[in-house]
């Protein structure tokens, strides 16, 4: 079940037992509300009854017609009362019955009361049975009064004994509620503990062993829910992840044999390869010296350019080394002082060549977070370029400095040389890529492929912008180092 259908079933089950609460406590207040009702019914008989028997005394001592009215009145009031039933249960129905016909036979004595002859007659015998007469019909009506009344207590009784029993249910009631919503909290808590706590503390158990290393560690969750799905899921994820990471070491091994053969071949490029060129070489010089003058102009030229070609074989496989070594260097990353860096090596081509006049504006206070040696290959290539092809300007000016892009903080060393057209920068950092000749300017073509995987080492991004015979600037952004 999933925990949305649960959600719902549980929502459901809490609305059921707050409606069945108050459906309940409802008709307890009911029960309350209809005994207070016959209660001040019953009371009203009680007082209404009072008001007759009082009338009575009055009409007995005195035989007005006023008071004849008056409870001829308050007589049919009390049957209007009684009519609507202050009372009910068996018992009170019994009681309130009775109260009927005490008060019907009240009512009847009182107008044979009324009826009975005066006492104006001359026999003194008449007057004292009519006497007799009236005070047996007046004791026999009090007495049928006194007892309604009685009856009339009892029912307030009745009702006063209801509205406790009433009251008795509405907090009954009103416990059952709380006993009810308090087990259903319990419930509930108990599921949401076993069905979505549980699950997700050991969610995040497996997160933090996942975290730590261990793959192999598998949650198990069977429920058919959303955290089930995300077990299994999980569970999928760690299995694949274990095949990733066991595919990704037998990549690392492939790799370490591969760099351990390319450690070897570049073992045999640096020896091997350079003994015969420079046998080629010293052959060629020994012919020149020991027999050139027997050889014509053709063959001493012939003989330079062998010795050129070896030597510039020896170069292009020194470059090559230095291409394979720099795209296998093991990165140490600390802060680098560009500027001082950028002089130095400014100090040093000037000291090859000091009859060159070249302006330097180098920026201070420049600071990067790289590995120096690397860093210090990728600058030393830069400014060798600018160098070289600010050879044929009148007034060459080298800068080093930086600039703001994207928040970022970007490198440029910028000249005013030859430069070159942008239609062919995409060849720049290719090995052995040359935009100029090289009897105009000579090199290898493999010092930007060079500076440009340098810049890949550190995870950052170089590129150029030149005109034709107005000179070229290169930028270049480094990833940015945590640090304090």
């Amino acid at each position: 079940m999933k925990i949305s259908t649960k959600g719902r079933l549980t929502t459901t089950t809490a609305l059921a037992t707050i409606a069945l609460i108050a459906g309940m406590i409802w008709w307890a207040n009911n029960e309350v509300e209809d005994a207070n009702s016959k209660r001040r019914q019953a009371t009203q008989v009680s007082r209404t009854l009072t008001e007759l028997r009082l009338v009575t005394f009055e009409y007995i001592l005195h035989r007005g017609q006023r008071s004849r009215q008056q409870q001829r009145e308050v007589s049919t009031r009390l049957d209007r009362l009684i009519a609507n039933k202050p009372s009910s249960g068996p018992e009170q129905s019994e009681v309130l019955a009775r109260l009927r016909e005490r008060v019907a036979r009240a009512d009847r004595l009182f107008e044979e009361l009324v009826a009975a002859p005066g006492a104006d007659s001359s026999n003194a015998a008449d007057i004292e049975s009519i006497r007799r007469l009236e005070a047996q019909l007046a004791s026999l009506l009090l007495i049928l009064q006194q007892e309604s009344l009685a009856d009339a207590f009892r029912l307030t009784d009745f009702s006063t004994e209801r509205i406790v029993a009433a009251q008795q249910r509405v907090v009954i009631v009103i416990l059952a509620g709380l006993a009810l919503i308090a087990l259903s909290t319990s419930g509930a808590a108990w599921l949401i503990n076993r069905n979505v706590l549980a699950p997700i503390h050991r969610l995040k158990q497996a997160t933090r062993e996942v975290a730590a290393g261990n793959w192999n560690y598998t949650l198990g969750i069977g429920s058919n829910d959303e955290i089930g799905e995300t077990s299994r899921n999980f569970d999928a994820m760690t299995q694949s992840l274990r095949a990733s990471f066991a595919q990704i070491e037998r990549s690392n091994q492939e790799l370490a044999a591969l760099n351990q053969e390319i450690e070897a071949f570049s073992y045999s490029v640096s020896h091997d390869l350079r003994g015969p060129l420079r046998s080629m070489d010293g052959f060629s010089l020994a012919l020149l010296e020991d027999y050139g003058d027997k050889l014509d102009d053709e063959a001493r030229d012939s003989l330079q350019r062998i010795r050129a070609a070896s030597q510039r074989m020896g170069r292009l496989i020194d470059e090559l080394l230095r291409l394979s070594r720099v795209t296998r260097a093991e990165l140490a990353i600390k802060p680098v002082n560009l500027s001082e860096m950028a002089r130095e090596i400014a100090d040093a081509l000037e000291q090859q060549q000091p009859t060159r006049a070249v302006q330097w504006v180098i920026e201070e206070g420049m600071t990067v977070h790289a590995d120096k040696a690397l860093i210090q290959i990728a600058m030393q290539n830069l400014l060798e370029n600018a160098w070289k092809f600010t050879g044929k300007t009148d007034k060459p000016v080298i800068r080093v400095g930086t600039i703001e892009r994207d928040g970022k903080t970007v490198f440029l060393v910028a000249d005013n040389g030859v430069g070159f057209d942008m239609a062919y920068a995409d060849r720049l950092f290719g090995a052995f890529q040359r935009l100029h000749h090289e009897s105009e300017f000579p090199g290898t073509g493999i010092g930007l492929a060079i500076v440009q995987r340098i810049v890949r080492r550190h995870e950052g991004k170089i590129w150029a912008q030149a005109l034709p015979g107005v000179g070229a600037t290169f930028y270049f952004s480094l990833k940015e180092q945590d640090h304090e």
